[in-house]
């Protein structure tokens, strides 16, 4: 009956495109009143409770760092020097945003700001190379996908802080999948550039470009590298590396690159800071129902029934891979993140399922989500640059679509893709 009232109010209120905090809280809401337990006081305590952690500070720093590594002009940098790996490929330039994608990647954390940053860059530039603007915005948007698997990464922050695991270990857990995605992508824009003539750069750098590309680039592909080595050594927590990473992105645009001005560092906490609250009022509103759920049991009567489908660790995963991919049709991958953790995990606990690899798992499962529709949050933001219609596009992302699934299943059943070097140098 609770489950019944609450995702009737939500998809009620998700069909007349209210916000999606609205949605969860008047679900919220509407349980409490259902049980007779509606009380302003529980309301406030529980979301502020949500937000009122150490570790989750870390979101408003790494939100900070890469909206002022966007602004200090890394985009440009880090495309100059992909084109000068890649761009000689069949293909070129569509490599060259992929593997942008993943090295920016590292800075902000987000598929969304990774989407816009280097859409806004190549695209135009890929139309005027000669590339259908379809394939152009299909490659940014799938390369986006990329954005919170490889560290570091907001949706690894928000389930490392609910399920009580080490964030550093879900980082490092996050690369061998995110570089696996990369290629896989980058395999679909060869074979799609193969068979459609598409260009590659003909112009090769010397050697002197190439190492001052490299130089360059070297500012902004050393923070992922900080960020890890300081908490791995044992110099910073996880929290601790956001602030560091945010005076080191705020040094490198202002004084080494000397792009990011005093005028534009207002706007520049204004962006971040509006990002973080959109993300942190659905942390506290998730809280509440996660509250509610709690006392009424449900993440154990999922657990139950579940098992009572089937005990086989492996096919439960596939049962729990298909139902996030629905749902990251529908909901976006954070809001969905905070709703089905606490209730995903009292089972992958049953099953002796390591937290840390389901945590990767879930985040590269949700974060496809960006880029299906109707909800793919990476589908409209390279439709805007574009200018396309989210329904050809929808149709063009397909095989992209399909290979980062077929990534997805991969780390799924070979769990040391993801392991590995989390065994290997960080704690679990």
């Amino acid at each position: 009956m609770v489950l019944i009232v609450f995702f009737s109010v939500f998809f009620a209120t998700l069909i007349i495109s209210a916000p999606i905090f609205f949605s969860l809280a008047l679900s919220a809401l509407a349980l409490l009143w259902n049980k007779g337990m509606l009380s302003p006081q529980l309301v406030v305590q529980r979301m502020f409770a949500g937000v009122d952690s150490f570790p989750m500070m870390a979101i408003p720093f790494f939100m900070l760092a890469g909206a002022l590594m966007d602004t200090g002009g890394i985009s440009s940098r880090l495309v100059r020097f992909s084109n000068y790996l890649v761009g000689w490929i069949t293909g070129g330039l569509a490599h060259v945003a992929i593997l942008a994608s993943m090295f920016f990647a590292g800075i902000t954390g987000s598929a969304v700001a990774d989407a816009t940053a280097i859409g806004s860059t190549l695209i135009p530039l890929m139309t005027k190379r000669g590339f259908p603007r379809l394939f152009s915005a299909s490659v940014v948007a799938a390369a986006g996908v990329v954005g919170p698997i490889i560290p570091p990464s907001i949706p690894m922050v928000i389930y490392g802080v609910m399920a009580g695991v080490s964030i550093g270990a879900m980082f490092i857990g996050g690369f061998i999948p995110g570089i696996l995605v990369g290629l896989g992508l980058m395999l679909v824009a060869y074979v799609k550039a193969k068979r459609h003539g598409y260009p590659r750069e003909t112009v090769r750098p010397t050697l002197r470009e190439f190492v001052g590309a490299t130089v360059s680039a070297s500012g902004a592909l050393a923070m992922p590298l900080i960020i890890l080595v300081g908490i791995f050594a044992g110099i910073f927590t996880a929290t601790e590396a956001a602030a560091v990473a945010t005076v080191y992105a705020f040094i490198m645009g202002k004084f080494v690159y000397r792009e990011l001005l005093w005028s534009q560092v207002p706007e520049v906490i204004y962006k971040a800071g509006l990002s973080t609250a959109m993300i942190l009022i659905i942390v506290g509103v998730a809280n509440l129902v996660g509250y509610i759920m709690a006392v009424e049991r449900i993440p154990m009567q999922v657990a139950e029934l579940f098992l009572s489908i089937t005990a086989n660790k492996y096919v439960m995963l596939l049962l729990i891979n298909i139902l996030l991919l629905v749902v990251g049709c529908f909901i976006d991958g954070a809001s969905a993140l905070i709703i089905f953790t606490p209730v995903l995990l009292p089972l992958i606990h049953k099953l002796g399922i390591d937290p840390v690899f389901f945590g990767v798992m879930i985040t590269v499962n949700l974060m496809i989500g960006t880029i299906t529709p109707p909800v793919g949050l990476c589908l409209y933001v390279v439709c805007g640059i574009a200018d396309l219609r989210l329904d050809a596009i929808s149709r063009a992302i397909m095989p992209f679509l399909l290979i980062e699934i077929a990534v997805l299943f991969l780390i799924t059943y070979v769990p040391d893709l993801v392991m590995f070097l989390p065994a290997m140098f960080g704690p679990k």
